[in-house]
């Protein structure tokens, strides 16, 4: 994947906040992947169900979710398939900013 920093922090920022924590820990994209592995993990383990809510609000692929839970390391498998999507989400935004609402009823 090759995330600049920018671009792995605003990753991190996006995440639900059951998977998130500081966005400061990580120097390296194999430290964030491991540390949402084992996230994914515990959710896994201990909430699958909380989990797979996140997995459908974050807009994860349902038939890519299948599939990464055959492969051999599962949390692994899973953490790529988020941070993939949550790069999409990144880089979707940064193409198509916000507009302003012209009318000031409809400013929140």
């Amino acid at each position: 994947m090759n995330l600049s920093e920018k671009e792995q922090k605003a990753l991190i920022r996006n995440l639900p906040e059951d998977l998130q924590w500081s966005e400061d820990e990580f120097i390296s994209e194999t430290d964030l992947l491991n540390a949402l592995a084992h996230k994914v993990e515990y959710m896994l383990h201990y909430n699958s169900g909380v989990f797979f809510q996140l997995m459908y609000k974050m807009d994860v692929l349902e038939p890519k979710l299948r599939v990464a839970m055959k492969q051999a390391d599962v949390p692994m498998s899973i953490a790529k398939l988020i941070l993939e999507r949550q790069l999409e989400k990144v880089v979707s935004r940064r193409a198509n900013p916000a507009k302003a609402a012209d009318d000031e009823e409809l400013v929140w």
